[in-house]
């Protein structure tokens, strides 16, 4: 084939790709898996990672699940969601001990950050195609996405752009941080395991609506995943969580339920996308964990993703 000769041939700064490479792809039989690319979404405490470790860790009992924890939480909701789990690798991206995420002046270097991000990425890539991982837990998808943006600030600092953080720019700049963000979530995304899980915040969407008298003021008018458009193109399932209290917390994102006793939460979550296998429960809610009168009950979803 004309494009496998090329590549032989040809002389380029970039990996080549040759009919090893080709062969390697066309002779993979499809098997009867069929691959999760997961996000839950929620604002905090809603129990986004322990959704994602609950599904990882009972899909992929025998592999590892690695977990790329962002937020420095996800060891604590190990030890309460699955406590038993052998298999369970969480690795801290922020990690105090580890010089070379800050600079000379002991700032945090972001870009040397986000690097990091990228060079376990491609380690958990090589694990993988040994067989050694079964699925992988992007935990904190909303945190990444603003240390790519921090990482934009200092380039147009550097860049003379702007002075300092906040100063107004040409918002074609955002490129920098859009790019850096997909690259990594492409990246994660196709790594060759069949569980891939992510977590990301809820935003407000707060617009300015008439409040009386000819004015206007700025209020909530809706939520929306803390993540760039787009990013919902590469994953084939979405779950939103939320949490419920007697009374509610409208700052917090806790919705009222008046049934609650006043020390009592749950945490609901709803179906919003599902491709492929369990579409017959897209839109649908399910209780995942309830709090009540001092007891801990963890439900998790009531359906699974296994060739079962």
């Amino acid at each position: 084939m004309a494009w496998a000769q090329q590549s032989k041939t040809e002389k380029s700064e970039g990996p080549t790709y040759g009919r090893d490479y080709y062969s390697e792809i066309f002779s993979k039989t499809r098997t009867g898996t069929r691959p999760v690319r997961m996000a839950l979404v929620g604002k905090e405490n809603c129990a986004k990672t322990g959704l994602a470790l609950d599904i990882a860790t009972s899909l992929s009992p025998e592999k590892d699940v690695v977990v790329l924890d962002f937020d420095s939480s996800a060891d604590n909701t190990a030890m309460h969601v699955c406590p038993d789990a052998k298999n369970l690798r969480i690795i801290p991206l922020f990690d105090e001990s580890d010089s070379s995420i800050f600079d000379e002046d002991n700032n945090t270097n972001w870009m040397g950050l986000v690097e990091k991000v990228k060079w376990i990425t491609r380690i958990i890539g090589e694990e993988a195609k040994e067989g050694k991982i079964g699925a992988v837990v992007f935990d904190g998808g909303s945190t990444f996405l603003k240390w790519c943006e921090f990482v934009m600030t200092d380039t147009l600092v550097a860049r003379g752009v702007i002075k300092e953080d906040g100063d107004s720019f040409n918002q074609k700049e955002w490129r920098t941080r859009n790019q850096l963000f997909k690259d990594v979530i492409n990246r994660i995304n196709s790594i060759p395991v069949p569980y891939v899980f992510f977590t990301f915040h809820l935003k407000d969407i707060r617009e300015f609506v008439d409040v009386g008298d000819g004015r206007k003021g700025l209020m909530k008018v809706g939520e929306k995943a803390d993540w760039i458009d787009g990013t919902q193109r590469f994953v084939s399932q979405q779950m939103w969580l939320t949490r419920y209290t007697k009374k509610g917390d409208i700052a917090a994102g806790v919705k009222k339920d008046a049934s609650l006793g006043d020390n009592d939460w749950i945490v609901k979550c709803r179906v919003e996308e599902m491709k492929g296998r369990n579409m017959e429960h897209l839109g649908k809610e399910y209780t995942i964990l309830e709090v009540l009168d001092g007891k801990v009950t963890w439900h998790g979803l009531p359906f699974g993703w296994g060739d079962e």
